[in-house]
């Protein structure tokens, strides 16, 4: 677990405790707080979130039922690890989903959310900051495909981002493959502004292939590094 100090103000309106509760552990999975394999400790999560063991074990039985995390008898919960024949996996699944959101929407684009996007993307382009860069890259892709209304297809779609995003952020670090990232969005904004489906589909499905190319040398890149320092220390 990464130690950037508490992870969140339990003060929201209209939610339960269990959903704040949630909704923050989440949080910390996805920017990166807590990483794949690292146990999620009732009591530390208890203590830095003002509440009682309760609320956090319901939390952590909801976030195991939406596969971000993962339930050992005599272990623990943990962050969920993703193989890479999962991730190609979930990755394909995207691809499949998020094209066809995007070709049912690119019909229904007007120019407020055109001006949006382009707007997203700009900021994405001047921004240092890789918290609000991997927000905004989330935001956009929503917005794409929120143009047609198919809250479902979106729900599913938010739900496989999820499990993805602690490895998108690993993509994502490297400053060449941002740079790469946001030259795909401007290409799908562009196909929006045709209002051409079939290639605003293209153009999601070629960013995605090349997400799962950089998750690929990412991660390997990751493992090498780990096992240098692990000789180093033998």
């Amino acid at each position: 677990m990464t130690s950037d100090g508490a992870i969140i103000n339990v003060s929201e309106n209209f939610k339960t405790r269990e959903e704040i509760v949630t909704d923050a552990i989440r949080a910390a999975i996805l920017r990166g707080q807590f990483r794949p394999g690292d146990k999620l400790d009732q009591q530390e999560l208890a203590d830095r979130l003002g509440v009682s063991r309760s609320p956090v074990r319901e939390a952590l039985r909801t976030l195991v039922a939406e596969d971000l995390a993962i339930h050992y008898p005599h272990r623990g919960t943990v962050v969920r690890e993703r193989t890479m024949d999962e991730l190609q996996e979930l990755l394909f699944v995207r691809m499949l989903l998020e094209g066809a959101a995007a070709k049912r929407a690119a019909p229904h684009m007007d120019d407020l959310r055109l001006r949006q996007l382009e707007a997203i993307i700009e900021e994405a382009e001047q921004s240092t900051d890789f918290e609000r860069i991997l927000t905004l890259n989330n935001t956009f892709h929503i917005t794409v495909y929120s143009a047609f209304e198919q809250p479902q297809m979106i729900s599913l779609i938010q739900s496989l981002r999820n499990k993805i995003a602690p490895y998108n952020r690993l993509y994502l670090e490297v400053k060449e493959r941002k740079e790469i990232a946001w030259r795909d969005h401007r290409r799908i904004y562009e196909a929006c502004c045709l209002r051409d489906g079939e290639l605003v589909e293209r153009e999601v499905r070629e960013h995605l292939e090349q997400v799962f190319q950089g998750i690929t040398i990412a991660i390997a890149a990751a493992q090498s590094n780990i096992e240098s320092l692990s000789k180093r220390g033998g």
